[in-house]
């Protein structure tokens, strides 16, 4: 796009157009605008908004190239129908085989069970081992792996001991990864309203400092690259099977939580709730019966990501320290005696919330 000029050479009697995206996301919904824009004019000539599911981009993915084709319809070239029928050449009706080339045929068909029923022999009685199909071997000179997408997918009774310990590791750092300070809440009034304290709550997000040291010594994993604070762990296939369930848990981002701090009273009811999290929809809450204030100041200091042949952990070794301000009334300021924080699962928050708020 730095140079604008490229773009406008075009064959005579031909149009060059430019398809711009954007996706907008709110929870577990997306929002896709497609344009259509003239590149001889710069000017926009087509518009199309879609909504679709987070958690089923197949089918976001396919109205999006249906959205494009509709765009572009009107101005592909139509094929011209000739009045004429078109030749065609005849086909001439096949011969049947002669008796010699049926008999060459069956010869063959028996030929080949008998080597095949020889090979079963052989390894039932130890005398040659089963053939690896994915083992690399010689074809006529050329050797050939295959790596076929189901040699992937199927699980190794031999990774089984590695798998299990996968699982409870991944479980722990999906469930419980962080470890927490909260200090006292500072009460300061409120120099233009004096019914109300500017409540200053100091909270430090980090790892648990055991938790990179469990990884390396408990899991045999396939890879490791550290920069800086950064650590990724890689786990390959040819190691470990990679369970159903946990991994459409990362890939719907089911592991991803979110922390949630309750002010509460003697009798444990919430009188302020502070969330922290990065979604307009949760932004936009609000309450009557008590004070909510959202925020958007802490970072996942943990991700996950998984494919077909590997998975990777990453985890970040620093602190995040966050400073929550908001302004109380006098009357709830007295009232609080005890500050809560829990994570909660990002795809259940909006509903834990609504039950409060």
């Amino acid at each position: 796009m730095s140079n604008r000029s490229l773009l406008l050479q075009q064959r005579p009697g031909t149009k060059n157009f430019l398809v711009l995206g954007k996706y907008e996301r709110a929870l577990d919904k997306l929002s896709v605008s497609i344009q259509l824009i003239d590149i001889s004019s710069w000017e926009e000539v087509g518009l199309k908004k879609i909504r679709g599911d987070y958690n089923d981009v197949s089918s976001t993915n396919k109205s999006i190239t249906e959205m494009v084709s509709t765009l572009l319809k009107p101005y592909l070239p139509m094929p011209n129908e000739s009045i004429y029928p078109a030749l065609t050449d005849g086909r001439r009706m096949r011969t049947p085989p002669t008796y010699a080339e049926r008999a060459m045929d069956v010869s063959s068909s028996i030929d080949a069970a008998i080597e095949e029923l020889e090979k079963r022999m052989d390894v039932n009685m130890g005398v040659r081992g089963e053939e690896n199909e994915f083992e690399s071997k010689e074809i006529e000179g050329e050797w050939i792996l295959n790596i076929e997408e189901e040699s992937y997918e199927n699980d190794r009774p031999e990774n089984e001991f590695n798998t299990t310990i996968m699982v409870e590791v991944l479980e722990k750092l999906m469930s419980n990864p962080y470890e927490i300070k909260l200090e006292k809440p500072e009460f300061n009034f409120d120099p233009n309203n004096k019914k109300e304290f500017q409540v200053a709550l100091n909270v430090n997000y980090k790892l648990k400092a055991q938790l990179i040291k469990d990884m390396l010594k408990s899991l045999p994993y396939s890879g490791l690259k550290q920069d800086g604070s950064l650590t990724v762990f890689y786990f390959n296939k040819d190691k470990y099977n990679f369970p159903m369930n946990i991994t459409e848990r990362i890939q719907l981002g089911k592991h991803r939580t979110v922390p949630v701090i309750q002010l509460r009273d003697r009798n444990d009811n919430p009188l302020v709730i502070l969330v922290d999290s990065p979604e307009k929809e949760i932004h936009n809450l609000n309450s009557k019966k008590i004070i909510y204030k959202p925020f958007h100041s802490f970072s996942p200091l943990i991700d996950f990501s998984v494919g077909g042949w590997s998975m990777q952990v990453s985890l970040e070794n620093v602190e995040i320290p966050v400073n929550y301000t908001f302004s109380l009334g006098i009357n709830n300021a007295n009232s609080i005696s005890k500050v809560s924080l829990k994570f909660i699962p990002e795809d259940e928050l909006f509903e834990f919330l609504s039950k409060i708020l």
